[in-house]
């Protein structure tokens, strides 16, 4: 099925900026349903560009061949959108995705009832946000989101990514403790490099976390310990760190597909399949599916280790059975929300 793509522009739910994206249409005409994109952490583009990949830009087009529209945008102050990335927080990532929804609600060839969102990694806690403070959301899919809290998270990511491992044991339950540790200091202290306990923490961990190994997604200068502590503390990891999917999952009404890769050291599968499972138990919902692709990395690339310095030299951008499920469960789902709207048995 041929791809039909168009530059447009719509505003944020807070009507403080305007966003730029691309619409992805299936060649077929009317599509059913339309989903909007949410990127990750940093100020990425609408295609997702890193290390010389295109993760929206590929995902798109399979699901517009499997007949789903999809909007994808660059962030607040990236490409073509207005606004100062440095200083948005997450209401503001929230707006935009809520103001990307709007937009395809709007538009008359897509059903009301087929509209939803798909997040990866941070962009599925903004998805999820999102769609806990609209109605018009059908659905929504989070990629490698946590369902841990957001500093859990981190703390066992950067734990696997000291390891160079998805492996556990003895050292890797003391990298957890002393990595929680410093993380308190780091956010509570207002001078945590001048501390000694955390200053020590974090001269052992930060070689340990920050290298080679992690250079494409932490970046590749070498870390001092108060250097580790400054990265520990900085607005750029608000988001991630404010994030409490308690608070946010019983808010929200739509299905929702959770996908976690089994050897992802971003969004560890092993805590956040159990952190999810656990969640759906207290909610007592039964419109969540929850499902691990294994040997995948955070990007859903079929892997050896999971680690970061794969990335670039994997083959392909996105494993195409992940795309291929996702779509299928989209299509299913927004198929039952239109016979409920109807009120059809």
């Amino acid at each position: 099925m041929t791809v039909t793509e168009s530059q447009v522009s719509f505003r944020s739910a807070d009507r403080t900026v305007t966003l730029a994206g691309t619409l992805a249409l299936p060649s077929s005409g009317r599509s059913a349903p339309a989903v909007v994109l949410a990127s990750g952490t940093g100020p990425v583009d609408r295609d997702v560009t890193f290390v010389g990949h295109t993760l929206f830009r590929v995902l798109a087009h399979r699901l517009a061949q499997a007949g789903i529209a999809s909007l994808r945008f660059d962030k607040r102050g990236v490409g073509d959108s207005e606004g100062d990335f440095s200083s948005a927080g997450p209401d503001d990532f929230v707006a935009d995705v809520i103001g990307a929804v709007e937009f395809l609600v709007d538009d008359e060839r897509f059903p009301r009832e087929g509209v939803g969102l798909l997040g990866h990694s941070e962009g599925g806690m903004v998805a999820l946000t999102a769609a806990a403070e609209m109605q018009d959301v059908s659905f929504c899919v989070l990629l490698a989101s946590p369902l841990l809290s957001g500093a859990d998270n981190l703390v066992r990511s950067f734990a696997r990514l000291a390891f160079g491992s998805i492996q556990q044991g003895p050292e890797y339950d003391q990298c957890v403790s002393d990595l929680q540790t410093v993380l308190t200091i780091a956010r509570t202290d207002d001078a945590p490099e001048r501390n000694p306990q955390a200053l020590e923490i974090a001269d052992r961990l930060a070689p340990r976390v920050v290298n080679e190994r992690t250079a494409v997604i932490l970046g590749g200068k070498a870390m001092s310990g108060a250097e580790f502590l400054g990265l520990l503390s900085s607005p750029c990891l608000e988001t991630c760190l404010s994030w409490d999917p308690g608070h946010v999952a019983p808010l929200v009404t739509c299905p929702v597909l959770v996908v976690y890769a089994s050897k992802d050291t971003q969004a560890p599968a092993r805590e956040n399949l159990a952190a999810a499972r656990a969640l759906l138990d207290g909610l007592k919902v039964d419109d969540w599916t929850i499902m691990e692709a294994p040997d995948m990395n955070h990007a859903f690339q079929r892997c050896m280790t999971g680690m970061p310095d794969e990335y670039e030299s994997i083959d392909h951008v996105m494993a195409g059975e992940v795309m291929d499920e996702v779509s299928a469960w989209m299509l299913r789902t927004a198929a039952a929300g239109r016979v409920r709207e109807k009120g059809m048995p």
